[in-house]
């Protein structure tokens, strides 16, 4: 497995770490192109890993990316269970062909992997550059090709009801698809939520037709503690769609732990507490916190810096995203007003 993850990620795998990243990614505050994250359920441990895959070029540049991107999704062809057909659908809607944009979307990937399993992989295409209008219009055309369009007009008018309502902006920011050819494959949309109040997040998660609303209300609340109204900062909603479904399917909230917790110590108390109200051992992931912990949980704070949730009926699963502190100092971004605050992409893989 770690053989097929250093395959993956080159040809940035080789080089050396160095003192900022050669290209500063959006998938990590300190620029780094990847980030891994393991997600808890009542089966055996998934772990992912998210990864901006970086060109060849010298400089690296976003057109050299998003080529290497390409030429990546057509090298996973190859691996099993891993189906093209609906990224051929769509991938002319985000990367129109050379010249026709200012600015290339970006293109991520992802690997999640049970032991017993072949890898499942995602791929998603980054809107936060492009105008708001169009970021709508592109995703309309992409669920339309997906045969998704009557689900994602429920949702769109939904979104816009629940704006009117409480005046949050539910900002569109990314489109992903799973890269598989089975009936059940999702295409997923991700909404960065402009607030801390935990009822917009109910809403949103609750445009999910597999969405349970008193146990996730109880799962946040669990999670947040003395604050129990107060998500932290810059949580997210990601609404999954299969085919020729009326409404979204699923919905994982996303918790900026880091924004609610003083250490890392709490954090993990935190995350503990969510995963026994799942029925989770939680010993589980302190072991692992601990293993790759680079100093005390006492001492740090980000280690764990988001943790996800999605609710199926009667069952529930947790997701810890870490980062690791690779830079000192983060790398240079473009200004405020083209790229949002980081935050995670990853969700379950598993159907």
């Amino acid at each position: 497995m770690t053989d097929q993850v250093q395959d993956l990620l080159r040809p940035w795998a080789d080089l050396p770490v160095g003192q900022e990243s050669p290209f500063p990614s959006y998938v990590a505050e300190d620029g780094f192109p990847a980030e891994m994250s393991v997600k808890w359920s009542r089966g055996r441990p998934e772990l992912r890993i998210l990864f901006e895959t970086l060109g060849a070029s010298r400089p690296i540049t976003a057109v050299s990316n998003q080529a290497a991107a390409v030429a990546l999704t057509d090298r996973l062809a190859a691996e099993p269970a891993v189906g093209l057909d609906r990224y051929g659908k769509v991938a002319g809607v985000f990367m129109p062909g050379t010249g026709q944009g200012a600015v290339p979307v970006p293109v991520w990937h992802s690997l999640a992997w049970r032991p017993g399993h072949p890898p499942a992989f995602k791929i998603y295409f980054g809107l936060y550059a492009v105008p708001m209008p169009e970021r709508y219009s592109l995703v309309g055309e992409a669920m339309e090709r997906l045969a998704m369009g009557t689900a994602w007009a429920d949702t769109c008018a939904r979104v816009a009801r629940g704006t009117q309502m409480d005046g949050v902006e539910r900002e569109l920011e990314f489109f992903a698809l799973d890269l598989d050819s089975s009936a059940r494959s999702r295409a997923k949309v991700y909404y960065r939520n402009h607030t801390s109040s935990v009822a917009a997040l109910e809403q949103m998660a609750a445009l999910a037709r597999a969405h349970d609303p008193h146990r996730a209300r109880s799962a946040f609340r669990t999670l947040l503690g003395t604050d129990p109204e107060a998500a932290g900062k810059a949580p997210l909603t990601c609404l999954a769609f299969r085919p020729d479904a009326l409404r979204a399917d699923e919905s994982t909230t996303y918790f900026r732990v880091s924004s609610f917790t003083g250490s890392d110590a709490e954090a993990a108390a935190r995350i503990g507490a969510l995963m026994v109200h799942e029925g989770l051992d939680p010993q589980r992931h302190r072991a692992l916190l601990h293993a790759v912990a680079p100093r005390p949980l006492s001492q740090s704070r980000g280690l764990q810096e988001l943790v996800s949730y999605r609710s199926l009926g009667h069952d529930g699963d947790v997701c810890v995203y870490f980062r690791f502190p690779l830079y000192p100092q983060p790398a240079a971004q473009p200004s405020p007003s083209q790229r949002p605050p980081r935050t995670t992409l990853q969700e379950d893989a598993s159907r």
